[in-house]
């Protein structure tokens, strides 16, 4: 499994942590504070899960991917990170819409003004990337001296499901409880592959934590978020 491209994470046979460890717990917070501080609506996510059929609330749902798709053209570069983020919060907090993408990018931001950088937006994919599942989730890597982690060292963060955990967990569910959102085949195995990775300098964490305090994480002495990252 490699991180830079597309890779198959390992499976290996011992199990992962089941208690509702610290790792896990600062995964639901940030996943918490995401839709928290960020309130938005998703087309894809009330497409299915509502199984609208009346005409009214099918337009709406219409409306709702109609704005996220043109916040996205008249904000579509990454390659300023700090210009790109401010923008893309200001999206969402005005127009209240958005979907996987925005919601992981806003959890990176999350780890990164806490000090969290061992972290990566990614795609999930089968298929050696032939089929495209177009579905964006934060990635923590817990095994930074490790080129090739294994699923137990991962934690997936997905603020558009309001699920986070261990990766080998969080693929279960997505085979068994999205399936049919992400059209998944009997025995396809997800994979991942990393999206540009969003740098900022130390201003512009000073920044973020200045203008979004709400993004800071109440560390205390005995804990800060991620501590084992």
């Amino acid at each position: 499994m490699k991180l830079n491209n597309i890779y198959l994470p390992q499976k290996e046979k011992q199990p992962s942590f089941n208690a509702k460890n610290s790792v896990l717990k600062d995964a639901d917070w940030v996943c918490r504070s995401v839709n928290k501080n960020f309130p938005a609506l998703s087309n894809t996510w009330l497409n299915y899960n509502l199984h609208v059929k009346h005409a009214n609330k099918i337009n709406l749902i219409s409306s709702i991917g109609e704005k996220i798709y043109n916040a996205r053209c008249n904000n579509n570069s990454e390659l300023v990170p700090v210009k790109f983020l401010k923008k893309l919060l200001e999206q969402v907090r005005d127009n209240k819409v958005g979907n996987c993408y925005e919601k992981a990018t806003i959890a990176d931001l999350i780890l990164k003004v806490n000090g969290v950088n061992n972290c990566d937006r990614i795609n999930l994919v089968t298929n050696d990337g032939q089929k495209n599942l177009h579905h964006t989730v934060l990635l923590v890597n817990f095994d930074k001296q490790n080129y090739y982690p294994s699923l137990q060292k991962l934690v997936i963060i997905d603020p558009w499901c309001g699920d986070s955990g261990y990766a080998d967990i969080m693929l279960k569910k997505y085979a068994n409880m999205f399936n049919d959102f992400f059209k998944l085949k009997k025995g396809e195995d997800i994979q991942f592959v990393k999206r540009h990775s969003l740098d900022f300098s130390d201003e512009d964490i000073k920044f973020f934590k200045k203008n979004y305090p709400e993004l800071v994480f109440k560390s205390s002495d005995k804990h800060k978020l991620f501590t084992e990252v």
